[in-house]
């Protein structure tokens, strides 16, 4: 099995995981997505949008600096939460939740770091 085929079906078993309605795996620069898995409509759309945030943060990083560099990102909506990481070279983690989802995010963070191996891997 090729590293990308790998690549999608361990974002296929994040977007299966319970309370979280999808996610995306986004190119920074470019803001391009590269596969989406979950069961919401759009999940593409979403994502791309909020890649523009995470590189809103990188232009004006100058301003945050005394912070350190940004880990994660959530940005919390009245009806859903959008949480984004790094996860691998160049790429960024896109993940949808609604307000109330009862989601393990200690799950969620250990398959982020099972992407991040595989998208170094491509």
């Amino acid at each position: 099995m090729s590293a990308q085929q790998r690549l999608r079906e361990a974002l296929d078993a994040m977007g299966a995981i319970t309370g979280l309605e999808g996610c995306a795996l986004v190119e920074i620069d470019a803001g391009m997505v590269w596969h989406h898995a979950g069961r919401i409509e759009g999940m593409q759309t979403f994502a791309e949008a909020a890649s523009d945030y995470w590189r809103l943060h990188r232009r004006l990083a100058g301003q945050f600096q005394d912070l350190g560099d940004l880990r994660a990102s959530v940005l919390m909506h009245s009806r859903g939460r959008l949480a984004m990481l790094p996860c691998g070279t160049g790429m960024l983690l896109v993940t949808l939740t609604r307000q109330t989802a009862d989601l393990d995010w200690a799950a969620w963070q250990r398959k982020a770091q099972e992407l991040a191996v595989l998208v170094d891997l491509i």
